[in-house]
């Protein structure tokens, strides 16, 4: 082999050398690269997760997501025991129980508790199921809110001006009748208002029970059942209310009846003395637990009672009282509140259905004021 081949060779050999090198070299730099990136992309990937993780916290207040079930929610529960609350509670959102309890005695003597199941007198919270009652004719043909009571009561005083919605709302006009202690039928009852006459022309705001005696005295002679029968029929039972009647002593078999009681200025209490519960026809004779309120509101919201256009007419004032048939209107819920010897009773739902709030309590003065409490639960719940 002459100089010039060898020369040759070994520039072909030191080429292979270099192309190796390079290869070498571009094999290594790509795996870098590769490496490099794949790091680059992880570590932008976790603020990707993250913010993943976090929208829908984000966006639940905007679509109103269902609140949790929490079984006596502590805040609202100690709120209700700070105040010295007396009774039994219940509080409702989106079908999920909020709160369900009983705070302090039914019975001050014997220290029985108020539970759930106690038995509360609902006072004027009834006219809200009479009123029901009364749609529930209209809507069988059998009674229009736009008729003169005259048209049923004959003889009754001005009958011909005072129209049944104005006996719903408040706005009749007339005396009433003056409660006593003793027993009295309810045509009794409709002798003693035609007979003490009117104060004034329909139209002017009055609450007064004995418009709703009035409309509880239709309800038995346009259905042809007594008031009790009738109410048990296409209220109550309707409604799954399984633990309303008009004794305490006969529901339940007595064993879940409160006392009554006043909270005098000595700070001792008293039990005031119920007047026979007869004088209350139609308007503070019934007696149930937080719970049965609570399905007949749940019942009536939901047209099971009575249907929309009727629920439309119920929930319009009739005043600038802002009293419906049975509930006051206020801005954002229908309320509606009971007192009788020693029972106070709060019933407030939301517009749209999502929230009940019942109050019961067996006190009837030692809350400053009901619609202060019942407002304080709605800025808790909303919170």
């Amino acid at each position: 082999m002459n100089r010039r081949e060898r020369h040759k060779r070994k520039r072909r050999k030191n080429l292979i050398i270099v192309l190796c090198a390079v290869f070498i070299l571009f094999v290594t730099t790509s795996w870098i690269i590769a490496e490099f990136k794949g790091k680059e992309q992880q570590a932008v990937a976790k603020p990707v997760q993250k913010k993943t993780t976090t929208k829908p916290t984000k966006s639940k207040p905007v679509k109103e997501e269902p609140t949790k079930t929490v079984i006596n929610n502590q805040e609202i529960d100690n709120y209700l025991q700070e105040i010295g609350f007396s009774g039994s509670v219940l509080v409702v959102r989106d079908g999920k129980t909020i709160l369900q309890k009983g705070y302090l005695d039914a019975n001050r003597e014997t220290k029985k508790p108020n539970t759930p199941d106690t038995l509360y007198y609902i006072g004027s919270s009834q006219k809200a199921i009479i009123a029901t009652a009364i749609l529930q004719l209209e809507e069988q043909g059998k009674i229009s809110t736009e008729d003169p009571i005259s048209k049923y009561l004959p003889n009754f005083p001005n009958g011909n001006n005072i129209y049944i919605k104005n006996f719903l709302n408040h706005t009749s006009g007339i005396v009433g009748h003056t409660e006593t202690g003793g027993k009295i039928t309810p045509k009794e009852l409709i002798e003693d208002i035609e007979n003490q006459g009117i104060k004034s022309q329909p139209g002017t705001w009055n609450y007064l029970d004995s418009n709703y005696t009035v409309l509880a005295y239709l309800v038995e002679t346009l259905s042809g059942e007594s008031l009790q029968s009738y109410l048990r029929k296409h209220i109550f039972k309707p409604s799954g209310m399984e633990h309303t009647g008009f004794n305490q002593k006969k529901v339940d078999g007595g064993k879940n009846e409160s006392i009554g009681y006043y909270l005098q200025k000595d700070a001792t209490y008293k039990t005031p003395s119920l007047i026979d519960l007869s004088q209350l026809y139609g308007c503070g004779d019934i007696c149930m637990t937080s719970k049965d309120l609570y399905l007949f509101d749940k019942a009536l919201m939901g047209k099971k009672l009575i249907s929309e256009a009727s629920l439309q007419k119920m929930f319009t004032p009739g005043s600038t009282s802002g009293y419906g048939m049975g509930f006051y209107v206020d801005p954002g819920s229908y309320n509606s509140h009971g007192v009788l010897s020693g029972w106070n009773v709060s019933n407030s739902m939301s517009h749209t259905g999502r929230t009940y709030v019942i109050l019961f309590s067996n006190i009837q003065n030692n809350i400053a004021s009901f619609g202060k409490v019942n407002n304080h639960i709605y800025e808790l719940l909303n919170k």
